[in-house]
């Protein structure tokens, strides 16, 4: 069940918590970290925001807490903030295109 969680959840690839640096980023809290591992704040329907520049290991963080909430028994899934903007823009982008298209079809000639 975990591997079936772990590929549904579609990560870009496995990275863990042990494998990251906690080192590298001394003002990251890694007690916190460990603590959202745990998977408790989806029960509470909180969020995690990661925000950061570039290269800082917001996406390894992602992922590792993504993997551990499949292997906690959570249904996952892994997408980038760009990704999901990009389908907000084809989902707006196809409602013109449908209002279009209704416009077009109320126009129709009448053929009585």
């Amino acid at each position: 069940m975990i591997d079936r969680r772990i590929k549904a959840a579609r990560f870009p690839a496995i990275k863990s918590l042990e494998s990251f640096d906690f080192d590298a980023i001394p003002a990251l809290n890694k007690k916190l970290v460990l603590d959202l591992a745990r998977g408790a704040f989806v029960g509470r329907r909180e969020n995690v925001i990661a925000l950061g520049p570039s290269g800082v290991g917001k996406s390894h963080i992602a992922n590792a807490l993504g993997l551990a909430a499949c292997q906690h028994g959570i249904k996952t899934r892994f997408v980038t903030a760009s990704a999901i903007v990009h389908e907000m823009i084809e989902a707006r982008d196809e409602r013109r295109l449908l209002r279009l298209q209704a416009a077009g079809h109320s126009r129709a000639p009448d053929h009585r």
